[in-house]
């Protein structure tokens, strides 16, 4: 399982890791589980990521929420 898509939210969804390592696990279940397969969340700042589960390769991509 890789860990793709913007630099910034990757950033700020490894520092939520860092800061509690079960959230990591609540957001990929979240996706898993989603019909649209995304787990949207937020960074510390203020800012929105949508965590997206790629089912062909299971690979995680982060990106900026609209």
């Amino acid at each position: 399982m890789k860990l793709t898509g913007d630099a910034e939210g990757i950033a700020a969804l490894k520092a939520l890791h860092a800061e509690d390592k079960e959230y990591m696990k609540f957001l990929v279940g979240e996706a898993k589980s989603a019909t649209d397969l995304k787990a949207p969340f937020k960074a510390k700042d203020g800012r929105k990521f949508v965590l997206r589960l790629d089912l062909a390769t299971g690979d995680l991509e982060v990106q900026p929420a609209k």
